[in-house]
């Protein structure tokens, strides 16, 4: 019963109820109901106005006032929205005007798809006007009403279809995929921000194979820079490794080398997002030599490590040796695993060389590591003055 499952949106329900307002848990979580798997978050729609809502309920936040939309805060946030239709969608992603509605009909006629515009009663009476219980039976995604209508209102909801796709491992429905070829340009009036976290949800999705397939045909891909086409069989196998910048890494290594750099930035790839591609890239370019050396091991992380070796295999069809358990032994066996594990620095060099600071520091101090890690050298600092005095020829040895 919902008073268990979601006691707080229980709580939210029968409150608005006893007001005299009818409310339901919509969207997402009633889709996961069905599919009996738990939801990560759980909205309530009702015909109480906003302002009606903040006068039941002591806390609130107004998070999306005009549009119909107070978060009601209890031992958890709920997010509460009026029953209300839209109108004219000028800028294909949001409504020009919002209008509160008194029908529940209206309100979930305006939604995406039909398995996410069915509602929940608190006694668990189901209400599914436009046929989603039996679509998520048949794993099918399809637009509520006229295809074309909802995704000429909001570009989106294509991405959306794909993505969905992707996690649940349903097929679109033809009139939907069709509407999604015919439209795929508007999918242009799309932030790339919105984009770029479409795209990252699919990768670390169950099914990527899936998505990446419909992302090429429906045309979606059209209309984005990169190499989608030649590769997209090549996404069946991908594992994000529980990293988005992985989902990058693995599309960088699909384009022509001079090009990675802008089409990372046209995606609006963050600088620790573009570090990441460019260590699993020279990996990569390491691995291409026919092995790592130590040093390898020890200059790039273990999560580098296990996405080199692993696209290494699915893309440039490499023999890989290195599985995530040998990757591991390894880097546990090299004498150190980071610089600041080095018993001297640049101040004990300076002070051994009689020298000022400059690029010989850098330079002898990568030596150093080099030869730690190679075991060429023993991380103690008089073995490692003695080869410094030695390698540099410094005459007045002070310890």
């Amino acid at each position: 019963m919902m008073k268990t499952r979601w006691p707080e949106a229980y709580k939210v329900i029968e409150k608005l109820e006893n007001a005299g307002f009818e409310a339901y848990v919509v969207g997402g979580a009633v889709r996961d109901f069905i599919r009996n798997v738990d939801a990560n978050d759980v909205d309530v729609t009702t015909n109480a106005t906003p302002n009606e809502v903040k006068q039941l309920f002591p806390h609130t936040i107004d998070v999306g006032i005009e549009h119909g939309t107070v978060l009601v805060v209890l031992n958890e946030t709920i997010e509460v929205t009026t029953f209300r239709s839209e109108t004219n969608y000028s800028d294909y992603r949001r409504p020009d005007a919002v209008t509160f509605v008194r029908s529940l009909h209206e309100d979930l006629q305006r939604r995406d798809f039909t398995m996410n515009a069915m509602a929940l009663s608190k006694s668990d009476e189901l209400i599914d006007y436009f046929g989603g219980r039996e679509d998520i039976e048949n794993k099918i995604i399809k637009a509520v009403g006229d295809p074309a209508q909802r995704f000429a209102e909001d570009a989106l909801r294509m991405l959306r279809a794909i993505r969905f796709s992707a996690q649940l491992s349903y097929s679109l429905e033809q009139e939907t995929m069709e509407a999604i070829q015919s439209l795929h340009h508007l999918v242009a009036h799309v932030s790339m921000e919105r984009v770029k976290v479409e795209l990252e949800k699919i990768w670390i999705s169950d099914f990527v194979g899936n998505g990446m397939h419909l992302f090429v045909s429906s045309h979606l891909a059209d209309n984005f820079p990169g190499e989608w086409e030649t590769f997209r069989n090549c996404w069946k196998g991908f594992s994000s490794f529980g990293n988005t910048a992985n989902g990058w890494a693995f599309f960088a290594i699909m384009q022509a080398p001079a090009e990675v750099e802008s089409i990372l930035s046209y995606y609006k790839c963050s600088n620790a997002e573009k570090a990441h591609v460019k260590q699993v890239l020279g990996a990569l370019k390491q691995l291409e030599k026919g092995c790592w050396s130590l040093y390898n091991f020890f200059q790039f992380t273990e999560e580098v490590l296990v996405a080199a070796a692993s696209y290494a295999k699915q893309l440039l069809n490499m023999e890989v040796i290195y599985t995530e358990e040998l990757i591991q032994q390894i880097k546990a066996r090299l004498p150190i695993s980071s610089t600041k594990e080095i018993v001297v620095n640049g101040n004990d060099l300076m002070d051994w060389a009689k020298k000022k600071r400059g690029p010989w520091i850098r330079d002898a101090m990568e030596k150093i590591t080099v030869m730690i890690v190679n075991g060429k050298l023993v991380n103690d600092r008089t073995e490692i003055m003695e080869w410094f005095f030695q390698e540099y020829n410094v005459d007045d040895l002070q310890i």
